[in-house]
C-alpha cells in the first residue's frame, strides 16, 4: 500500500471537556485521505461570561502551528454570546500566531446561516436560558432573526451535554421547528446534534445547522479545500 501525498493540515482548538469534536470530525471526513486534522487542548474559563482570547488558549495555538497548518479553528461558541465581532478579533489574533487563515464556531455558524440565506432561525442551545436570549440578541447584530427557542429546563455541564442520547438531543431540537424558520441552528460544539442532521433535514425540509459541523464546513473554505460532502446534511453537501 503506498504513502498517501502532503495532506492539508487543519488545526482545531478544542476546549478540554470536549468530547464530540474529534469524534465527529473524524466521522465525517473517513472518506477524504487527503485532509489531516490535528488537535490541541485548552481549559475553559470558569464563567460562560468570559470571553476566550489568547490568554485563554495558551499554548494551544503555537503547538498547533508547530504542525504547519493550513487552517485553524476554534471549536467553540462562547462568542455566540460574547460577540461574534470579538470572535472575529481572535480570528486576526489567531492568523497572526499560526499564519494560517482561521475561524471560530461561532464565526463559522453565522457565516453558514448567510450562505444558506437563512433569515429567520429556531436556536436549540443546551445551556443557561439567559445565555440563550443573549445568543438572540446578538444573532439579531448580525441580521439573524431567532423566532423561536429550545433550552433545556435545567442548565447542564459540558460533560453532562456530551452524555445526551439521541432521543434526548431530538426532543430538544423537534420545538425549534416552527413559525415558518428558514434553519435551526444548533449552539454547542458538545451537543451530539451533528448525527441527527441529515434525518430532521429530510423530515421539515429545512436545513439544520450544527456548530460542530459548520466548524468544519467553514475551516474547510477558508483552507480553500472545500469539496462536497455527503451524508451530514445541506451545508456540507453543498460545500
Amino acid at each position: 500500500m503506498g504513502v498517501p501525498g502532503p495532506a492539508t493540515r487543519l488545526g482545531i482548538l478544542v476546549p478540554s471537556s470536549n468530547s464530540n469534536a474529534e469524534t465527529l470530525t473524524a466521522a465525517i471526513l473517513a472518506g477524504q485521505p487527503d485532509l489531516g486534522v490535528h488537535y490541541s487542548r485548552f481549559r475553559l474559563p470558569p464563567s460562560l461570561d468570559d470571553a476566550v482570547d489568547l490568554g485563554v488558549l495558551g499554548e494551544a495555538p503555537a503547538l498547533l502551528n508547530d504542525a504547519h497548518l493550513q487552517a485553524i479553528a476554534f471549536h467553540g461558541t462562547s462568542g455566540s454570546w460574547t460577540g461574534i465581532t470579538r470572535d472575529r478579533g481572535l480570528c486576526a489574533e489567531l492568523e497572526a500566531v499560526c499564519g494560517a487563515p482561521a475561524t471560530t464556531a461561532s464565526v463559522a455558524v453565522v457565516e453558514a446561516v448567510k450562505v444558506l440565506s437563512a433569515t429567520r432561525i429556531g436556536l436549540v442551545f443546551p445551556g443557561p436560558h439567559d445565555i440563550a436570549h443573549r445568543i438572540r440578541q446578538e444573532y439579531a447584530n448580525h441580521g439573524i432573526d431567532v423566532q423561536t427557542m429550545s433550552v433545556p429546563e435545567a442548565s447542564m455541564t459540558n460533560p453532562q451535554i456530551a452524555l445526551l442520547g439521541a432521543r434526548e438531543i431530538e426532543a430538544m431540537i423537534r420545538p425549534a421547528f416552527g413559525n415558518a424558520v428558514d434553519a435551526v441552528v444548533c449552539v454547542g460544539t458538545n451537543l451530539r446534534s451533528g448525527y441527527l442532521v441529515a434525518g430532521l433535514e429530510q423530515e421539515f425540509g429545512i436545513p439544520v445547522v450544527d456548530s460542530a459541523i459548520a466548524t468544519l464546513w467553514h475551516i474547510l473554505r477558508i483552507a480553500g479545500v472545500a469539496r462536497p460532502i455527503q451524508g451530514w446534511g445541506a451545508l456540507l453537501a453543498a460545500n
